[in-house]
């Protein structure tokens, strides 16, 4: 990962003039180039005396409104299940008859810009190495992301890895790219030395044992990046991108309100120690069926009303239980009935 200020200018064109600014790079659209009659799309820059063809790709295209759309063919079901707040897609649909099948086309339309991407750049990379006679360059495309939360490190370096080892069917003459690195300004792991750490992931394709520098090459090239940035690049141990959590950028630079609703306060304190989390489904349920018993008489006609040494304890307890469904992804709707 690398830590920096995240300069203002966006990042496709603050990496492009990084990638000129280094010693003996070359805009492959500014050379003259053998004659290609069939006028092939190449790739962008060459690096380290023609040992690494470079394509850069930008991720602009938010999917989710296709994710939603996808959702919405199916809100009308009795079985679509319900709940408050926010919930993962996958342990919700996990509960449908066809989840697997919902949750997959919902995969399918966010990683729709991310295979073109991977597909375009093997053709591009392929045709730059057979124009330029570089059957040995190593082929790296890079990612870059300034804006689009949905399309976090995990789901792109998830859907990356996938399409860089899929079998191929003979019906393309594309080679597989060699490595793939990803450089994410929409979402941080935290802060370093109180800056944000923003991911910076090198994914190995099939061929990156062919390239026992490049190691050395890419680490050098994150420091310079980094050091361009006005920050710092940070070594990791090449964790689970799964086990880390992803911060959209915007919601971590956020001035935090004055004074937080209960309701929100209630929240994160419940993220901070989720201490439902060892019940089971059915105790979670029970729970959730007496703190709503416990409540209903306080909102209903002829109840004691609005009591609030009674009525908050319980309210607070109720939002960390729809924390915690939240979590699981349980239908509101599996709450006993008593």
């Amino acid at each position: 990962m690398s830590v920096s200020n995240v300069p203002s200018d966006p990042l496709e064109l603050r990496f492009t003039r990084f990638l000129e600014g280094l010693p003996g790079a070359e805009a492959i659209d500014r050379l003259v180039l053998p004659d290609d009659p069939q006028r092939r799309r190449k790739a962008d820059y060459l690096l380290e005396g023609r040992k690494v063809i470079v394509e850069l790709k930008t991720l602009t295209e938010d999917p989710s409104p296709k994710v939603a759309a996808t959702a919405d063919k199916h809100r009308h079901r009795d079985d679509w299940p319900m709940f408050y707040g926010t919930a993962d897609a996958r342990k919700v649909l996990a509960n449908l008859p066809d989840g697997e099948a919902i949750y997959a086309k919902m995969v399918n339309a966010v990683g729709r810009s991310v295979e073109a991407a991977v597909r375009s750049a093997e053709e591009q990379v392929t045709h730059t190495r057979h124009v330029l006679g570089l059957s040995d360059a190593a082929g790296v495309l890079v990612i870059l992301n300034d804006s689009i939360d949905i399309l976090d490190p995990y789901v792109v370096s998830h859907r990356v890895a996938h399409l860089m080892r899929r079998p191929r069917t003979g019906n393309s003459e594309a080679e597989k790219l060699d490595f793939v690195w990803l450089l994410f300004e929409s979402h941080v792991m935290g802060t370093v030395h109180g800056r944000p750490a923003v991911p910076c992931i090198l994914i190995n394709g099939d061929g990156a044992d062919r390239f026992p520098w490049f190691e050395r090459f890419h680490h050098d090239l994150v420091h310079r990046w980094a050091h361009a940035n006005g920050g710092i690049s940070v070594a990791g141990d090449a964790p689970d991108p799964s086990k880390i959590k992803f911060t959209p950028m915007k919601v971590a630079n956020a001035a935090p309100p004055k004074q937080l609703p209960k309701h929100e306060w209630w929240r994160r304190q419940y993220q901070a120690q989720p201490y439902l989390r060892p019940l089971s489904d059915a105790e979670l349920l029970a729970k959730g069926a007496d703190i709503v018993r416990r409540l209903m008489p306080h909102f209903i006609k002829g109840g004691p009303g609005y009591v609030p040494e009674v009525v908050n304890p319980s309210m607070e307890e109720f939002t960390h239980f729809i924390e915690e469904m939240n979590y699981r992804g349980i239908d509101m709707r599996c709450i006993p009935k008593h």
